[in-house]
C-alpha cells in the first residue's frame, strides 16, 4: 500500500511539472497549480531582472501594395524611456527614423525633412488604450494589458487555455483594443501577440530565440497589419544584439522639419525601391 501511494504521489508531481501553466480556472485548478501558472505569467509580463538597454542591427522586408522593400536599419531601446528604429537605404543613408517616447511617437522623413507626430493621449489612441507601454511590450517580447502601466499588470488579470500546440493567454476582461497572446506549451516564451479593434488587426510573431545577457530574446519579428484598406507585412531580422551600447541620444531637433499628416508620410516608401 505504501509503495502504491508513493508511486501515485510521484506520478502526480510529474504530471504537475509537465502541465506547466496550461490549465485554466475553468478546469478548477488547485492553488499550487495556480501559483505555478502565476509565476510563469509573471515572467512573461516582466523578468525579475530586466535589461535596461538593447540595441541591434536590423534587416527589414516590407510588403506593401504588392511590392517588397528590403532595407537595413538599427533598433535601439532604453527600457521605460524610448524605442527607436532607423531605416537606411543602400545600407548607408538613413532615410527614415521612428521614435517612441512615453508621450508620443515621431516618424521622420530624413530626405524630405518631414515628420509626423502621434500623441497617445489624444484621439482614438487614448480611447483604445494604445500607448508607449503597449509599444514597449511589443518590442521587448512581453504580454500586457492595453492602456495599463506594466507595474499595474498582474498574473490574475489573465486566463490561460490550451490552443492546439500552444497556450493562449487572454485578459480576463477585454477592452476596446482586444489582445491575445500565444506561448509555447511550457508557458516560457511569448511567441505571438495579436491586437484587434473592429476591422483592424495586428499580428506580431516572435521566432529564433537566443540568449542575450540575462534574457532569452527573439531575433525575428514578423508583423502583419490588416484592414479593409489592405494589408502591410514587415519581417524584421535582428543581429549583433548588445546590452551595453548606450552611446546614443533620445529626441531629434525638429526645427528644420515640416510637420505632415501620417498618411502623407507613407510616401517615403517610394524612396526604398
Amino acid at each position: 500500500m505504501a509503495s502504491r501511494k508513493s508511486l501515485f504521489l510521484l506520478l502526480a508531481i510529474v504530471a504537475l511539472l509537465l502541465t506547466g501553466c496550461r490549465a485554466t480556472r475553468n478546469l478548477g485548478m488547485d492553488s499550487q497549480l495556480r501559483k505555478m501558472q502565476n509565476e510563469q505569467i509573471q515572467k512573461l509580463i516582466r523578468q525579475p531582472k530586466e535589461l535596461d538597454y538593447l540595441t541591434a542591427k536590423t534587416a527589414i522586408a516590407i510588403d506593401y501594395e504588392e511590392q517588397t522593400f528590403n532595407v537595413k536599419g538599427r533598433l535601439r531601446m532604453h527600457r521605460n524611456e524610448v524605442v527607436q528604429l532607423s531605416i537606411t537605404a543602400l545600407g548607408v543613408v538613413e532615410v527614415a527614423f521612428i521614435e517612441f517616447t512615453p508621450e508620443a511617437a515621431y516618424l521622420l522623413d530624413r530626405v524630405s525633412k518631414r515628420y509626423a507626430k502621434i500623441d497617445y493621449s489624444s484621439g482614438i489612441l487614448s480611447t483604445i488604450g494604445l500607448n508607449f507601454e503597449t509599444v514597449q511590450a511589443l518590442f521587448w517580447n512581453r504580454i500586457f494589458m492595453p492602456g495599463k502601466e506594466e507595474s499595474k499588470v498582474y498574473p490574475d488579470n489573465f486566463v490561460v487555455t490550451l490552443a492546439g500546440s500552444q497556450l493562449k493567454i487572454e485578459p480576463t476582461r477585454q477592452f476596446v483594443l482586444k489582445s491575445q497572446f500565444l506561448t509555447d506549451t511550457e508557458c516560457t516564451q511569448l511567441q505571438q501577440t495579436q491586437l484587434a479593434i473592429e476591422d483592424y488587426s495586428v499580428t506580431w510573431r516572435y521566432d529564433i530565440f537566443k540568449p542575450v545577457d540575462t534574457l532569452v530574446f527573439p531575433t525575428m519579428f514578423d508583423i502583419s497589419v490588416s484592414a479593409d484598406e489592405g494589408a502591410v507585412g514587415t519581417h524584421v531580422a535582428l543581429s549583433s544584439l548588445s546590452t551595453t551600447d548606450k552611446d546614443w541620444s533620445v529626441g531629434t531637433n525638429l526645427s528644420r522639419y515640416t510637420k505632415v499628416e501620417l498618411k502623407d508620410f507613407l510616401s517615403i516608401l517610394k524612396l526604398l525601391k
